[in-house]
C-alpha cells in the first residue's frame, strides 16, 4: 500500500498516508507504538535493544491497515549483529 498507493485487498486508491500507532499504557497514558530488535538477544540483562517507532497506512474504505517501521534500518543492523553473536 505504501508503495502502490493501493490497498491489497479491495485495489481502493483512498489511501491514509502515515497515520501515527497510538498504543495505550497504564492509566490511559498514550504511547507511539514501537517494534524493537535486541542485538544480543540471549544476554540476561543489557539486551541492547533498538527500537523503531511505527507509522499505519490505513485504507479509506475498507480499514485495512498496513504497520511500516519508521526507521528500519536500524532494526536490521542490530538483527545482523544479534544473528552473527
Amino acid at each position: 500500500m505504501k508503495q502502490s498507493g493501493q490497498c491489497p485487498k479491495c485495489s481502493s486508491t483512498n489511501i491514509i498516508h502515515d497515520a501515527k500507532a497510538i498504543d495505550y499504557y497504564d492509566y490511559g497514558v498514550q504511547e507511539t507504538m514501537r517494534v524493537g530488535v535486541d542485538r544480543n538477544p540471549s544476554a540476561w540483562i543489557f539486551k541492547g535493544q533498538e527500537n523503531s517507532t511505527v507509522s499505519a497506512w490505513v485504507c479509506g474504505d475498507c480499514g485495512f491497515v498496513e504497520f511500516y517501521a519508521d526507521e528500519p534500518t536500524k532494526l536490521l543492523d542490530a538483527a545482523d549483529e544479534a544473528e552473527q553473536k
